[in-house]
C-alpha cells in the first residue's frame, strides 16, 4: 500500500480474486520492515489538493 513497485501487484491480486478479508489476512502476516513512514510531499496542502481536484472536474465537463 506505499507504493513499493515489487509488490503492489500481488496484494492487489490478492484482493480481486478473494476478497477483502483475505487481503487483510494477508497484510497482517507480512514481516515487519520496521522502515520509517514516509514524509507527504510539500506539494500536499489543501491548495493543490483543490487545484487537482478542480481540474479534473473541469476536463471532465468539457469532455462532453
Amino acid at each position: 500500500m506505499d507504493g513499493a513497485p515489487e509488490g503492489y501487484r500481488l496484494g492487489l491480486a490478492v484482493l480481486q480474486r478473494e476478497g477483502m478479508a483475505a487481503w487483510i489476512q494477508a497484510w497482517k502476516e507480512l514481516p515487519d520492515v520496521g522502515g520509517q513512514p514516509r514524509p507527504v510531499p510539500a506539494a500536499t496542502t489543501p491548495d493543490a489538493v483543490v487545484a487537482v481536484l478542480a481540474s479534473m472536474a473541469l476536463a471532465c465537463a468539457g469532455a462532453r
